[in-house]
């Protein structure tokens, strides 16, 4: 009898090396990221002396914040396991991942589009779209909403959070428990509408699937950050014009 030819099982995730400590001690340092946030951003408007613009000004809050909430993670992390920070995220993705990775991320914004004109679910006041006032403020808010953002925001609920929920409860609640929490991240911006979280929900379940299969942040991040682009692109085509000055 011949031998039966098998093709290699997939190496299985590997288990985060933190635990519910470091989160607990992430959490606390995350009010103190925001203080410090605010102010670096008043030192920024004293040591040049101008004003920015108001989508200048959230923006670099936001940044800073990511970047402060990055390095209490980073101290965390040194401190108790004496572990890098970057490999544990998992965010590197091969080439062919990438190509099929964003066409998803477009495809799921077209979805969540149709379902959310299905369950009428009508335009809010968000505060995002207010700081599109001129042509810098939406190039600003373009960039911010297809980089750093859903590469931080990732990085926090995909990178560090499913898979330690992974860990203790198991792969679906994990990706609804991250998903839940995310869409309360975004709730104020939607007025806390019960079908926009719903939408909200539904995408960042369909990030936190990505980075299972893919057993990469840097998987979720690609189709998130497509997921932002095609919603503003589609926001800007809707517009008739565009402000003429800035």
């Amino acid at each position: 009898m011949s031998p039966v030819e098998t093709t290699p099982a997939a190496p299985p995730p590997a288990e985060p090396f933190w635990d519910w400590a470091d989160a607990a001690w992430f959490l606390a340092a995350a009010p103190l990221c925001a203080v410090a946030s605010m102010f670096a951003l008043r030192s920024i408007d004293g040591f040049f002396g101008f004003a920015m613009s108001l989508a200048a000004r959230a923006l670099t809050l936001q940044a800073f914040f990511y970047l402060l909430l990055f390095g209490a993670l980073w101290l965390i992390l040194e401190l108790r396991h004496n572990r890098s920070l970057w490999p544990a995220l998992r965010f590197p993705v091969t080439r062919r991942q990438t190509a099929a990775l964003i066409p998803a991320g477009c495809a799921l914004a077209v979805c969540v589009a149709l379902l959310g004109a299905a369950l009428h679910a009508r335009d809010v006041d968000n505060p995002l779209l207010r700081l599109l006032q001129d042509r810098l403020s939406i190039a600003l808010v373009g960039i911010f909403a297809s980089t750093l953002g859903p590469a931080a925001e990732e990085a926090l609920f995909r990178g560090f959070l499913q898979p330690l929920i992974h860990k203790t409860a198991g792969l679906a609640a994990a990706i609804l428990s991250t998903s839940l929490l995310f869409a309360a991240l975004h709730g104020p911006q939607y007025a806390w509408s019960w079908r926009h979280l719903l939408l909200l929900v539904l995408a960042s379940s369909a990030f936190g699937l990505a980075r299972a299969r893919c057993n990469s942040t840097g998987a979720s991040t690609l189709v998130h950050a497509a997921y932002n682009m095609t919603f503003f692109i589609g926001y800007l085509l809707q517009q008739r014009t565009l402000p003429a000055h800035g």
